[in-house]
């Protein structure tokens, strides 16, 4: 059964409705609900790590585990899936953020190839063999056509008369061994890959005997060029029947090289989940569909927010469709534990076919980050399509198309579509379609919390950007007027280019966000979910002459602001703090070095993190981070924090006076008033440092 984006949001939000009422989560009320959603954008390594500074200091103060919705893209999909792994296992947002698992992300922060010395080196090698191991698996479906194309000749020419000949070059028995040996290993790793396609470390093992092999191989060669080994040639005596067979056998193989099993999108994933989720204890490997469960009995179901895990829908032959005329080659593909699907295909239940069901929170998260893929969405090359398929840069992922899929399982020949990748045949008439990294299509994960109407949307965007050109939230707000009929409005205060944007003379931020306001210019009731907010003698919007106000965006950007004097040091501070304030001055481009750098070491990483918890503290209106660790602050709710951003009412000052009313200790409500208020100008403020 396939359902409309109406139908789906319903069922959401009656989840999360259930949720408030178990966690006791209030604000807004039954009629009006006030969603409140978190956005955190692609951005690899860099923004997993802004993220992860960001989202400490919001639980820190109680605000994380309040939202409804958390939607990711990317590299911010790597911090989503440590929150809901570790909330999984552990039931509890205070075990977020721990200094052992701090600790773990520092030293790991080349995820692709961790540790140090010689377990580097090792991981290295491991990597280039397991890139190399699943290029050559992913030339079978090729070889399985080619194979198939050749038997069928020799077979028609047999029948015309033409005689059967041939040489084999024989390079003496232990190199035949050597082959089959190798060749088994080879073919058993193919086979265990796709009977355990959602396992997380099966196919690392098999890397690490392919290590051995690989070395051990090498050796030989160079022994055999340097000693010499005979070589005798022999004319083999085919027999017809066998072409024939050998053509079945091939084909029936094609049912199983599926390319989801046999691209490096394994390693990928496997080195994701080692790093991201190493505290998720059994839910590492977790089911989508058991991510959230409202209705469960169990808290672990439904303690963190809803996952919205955003993918990109490739479109790269629309085949003449009357929908697909102008530039549109992509759409938005949703992974999620209720359902999955886009617009142009529908949804379905997670729940309901075998693809979806089997779907992984690993796998969701690896395919939102899969960045280098023959369909890249807007971004998509015929040239590139081809030189990414030749050479296995395919770390997006074939999955059951909605519209075609009329059962639980599919039947698929696989080597079609090896070449629907290279020719750019990828369209919405085959039985499997094709996803890739969700900032193919929208970087920020904002898109789809416009769509359910949240009043409150803090959305992070720590992609690449150097020049502060604000390519992402353009994007979104073009996609948005004209997709939803919503437009982003900043305030004017708060334009991105005046108080963000570094001018050339001083290098820094003004400040490290901006606030908007979005507004509903028309609705069709099918593209958003704001019309509950409608008054109800309207129902839906028509094409309205004045625009309603409908959601307040605070879009943060990775920015670093100047520092106040300079930072006092000395040889007791902790070497990686030293190393944060020192980052910046070595690395101008800092918080936006290039993408391509998927490798931190330990002061990179902490300069990130460090630079997303001090981005947090400035969005809650809270200048010295470092009072607030120590003491013991109230936890405003989403009421207040939407106060805050609409009127720049401080929730803090305001639930600390509450507080003193009631009795509570004075000392809070002087300690939140003081590091909110500014200082005054005879005032001398003590040196500090913020990145």
């Amino acid at each position: 059964m396939i359902f409309n984006f109406k139908e789906i949001v319903a069922r959401e939000k009656e989840q999360l409705l259930l949720r408030r009422t178990k966690l006791n989560l209030e604000h807004g009320n039954e009629k009006y609900p006030n969603w409140f959603g978190i956005a955190m954008s692609g951005g690899g390594i860099r923004s997993a790590t802004i993220n992860m500074g960001f989202l400490k200091t919001l639980n820190r103060f109680g605000i994380l585990q309040k939202a409804d919705y958390l939607s990711t893209v990317s590299g911010g999909g790597y911090t989503h899936h440590y929150v809901q792994g570790t909330v999984k296992e552990t039931e509890d947002f205070s075990k977020l953020f721990t200094n052992e698992q701090v600790d773990a992300m520092r030293q790991h922060g080349e995820y692709l190839i961790p540790g140090q010395g010689l377990q580097k080196s090792i991981n290295t090698l491991l990597l280039f063999v397991s890139f190399g191991v699943s290029w050559l698996m992913s030339l079978i479906s090729p070889m399985i056509i080619i194979g198939i194309v050749y038997y069928i000749y020799q077979i028609i020419t047999a029948f015309t008369g033409n005689p059967f000949a041939g040489t084999t070059l024989f390079l003496g028995a232990w190199s035949w061994w050597a082959m089959v040996v190798s060749g088994g290993l080879l073919l058993l790793h193919a086979v265990i890959n796709i009977s355990l396609n959602f396992n997380l470390g099966v196919s690392k093992y098999f890397n690490r005997v392919e290590v051995v092999f690989a070395v051990v191989g090498i050796c030989l060669y160079a022994w055999v060029l340097v000693a010499g080994v005979e070589t005798s040639r022999e004319v083999p005596t085919q027999v017809l029947i066998d072409y024939g067979i050998n053509a079945v056998l091939l084909f029936i193989i094609g049912f199983f090289t599926n390319p989801n099993a046999l691209s490096f999108h394994r390693y990928y994933r496997k080195q994701l989940a080692d790093l991201f989720l190493r505290f998720s204890g059994a839910h590492q490997n977790m089911p989508l569909t058991s991510v959230f469960n409202a209705e469960s009995d169990k808290k672990k179901d439904y303690i963190a927010p809803y996952p919205l895990i955003n993918t990109c829908l490739n479109l790269q032959n629309p085949g003449g469709d009357e929908k697909f005329k102008g530039s549109k080659a992509s759409d938005y593909f949703l992974l999620s534990p209720l359902h999955c699907g886009s617009k142009l295909t529908g949804y379905v239940s997670t729940k309901q076919y075998w693809d979806y069901q089997r779907m992984t929170l690993p796998a969701a998260v690896t395919i939102s980050a899969a960045a280098v893929n023959p369909g890249m969405g807007v971004y998509s090359n015929k040239i590139l399509s081809i030189l990414m398929t030749v050479f296995n840069a395919r770390l997006g992922f074939w999955i059951s198309n909605p519209l075609i899929l009329q059962k639980s399982f599919n039947i698929v020949w696989w080597p079609v579509y090896f070449f629907k990748e290279l020719l750019g045949r990828i369209g919405l008439n085959n039985s499997m379609i094709n996803i890739s990294d969700g900032g193919h299509i929208e970087n920020l994960g904002t898109y789809e919390l416009l769509r359910r109407g949240c009043r409150l949307i803090i959305a992070v965007d720590a992609g690449e950007d150097p020049k502060y050109i604000f390519e992402d939230i353009n994007n979104l707000n073009i996609r948005a007027r004209n997709e939803l009929g919503l437009e982003i409005r900043f305030r004017d205060d708060h334009q991105p280019e005046d108080v963000i944007r570094p001018r050339a003379s001083q290098v820094y931020s003004k400040q490290r966000f901006a606030l908007a306001d979005v507004y509903q210019w028309w609705d069709d009731g099918k593209a958003t979910d704001f019309s509950p907010a409608a008054p109800e003698e309207l129902g839906v919007w028509p094409n309205l002459k004045e625009p309603r106000k409908v959601a307040t965006l605070v879009y943060v950007k990775s920015s670093v602001k100047a520092p106040q004097g300079k930072p006092a040091l000395n040889e007791e501070e902790d070497r990686l703090k030293y190393g944060t304030y020192k980052y910046k001055i070595y690395h101008p481009e800092f918080p936006h070095e290039s993408t391509a750098d998927q490798f931190f070491d330990e002061i990179q990483w902490e300069a990130y993190y460090q630079l997303g918890q001090y981005i947090g503290a400035e969005v809650l209106g809270l200048p010295d981070l470092e009072q607030f660790l120590d003491t013991q602050v109230p936890q405003p709710d989403v009421e207040k924090l939407m106060n805050w951003f609409d009127m720049g009412f401080n929730p803090f000052v305001a639930e600390a006076a509450e507080q003193v009313m009631a009795g509570a200790d004075v000392e809070i409500f002087e300690s939140v008033k003081a590091a909110t208020e500014e200082p005054s100008p005879s005032e001398t403020p003590e040196v500090k440092y913020t990145m």
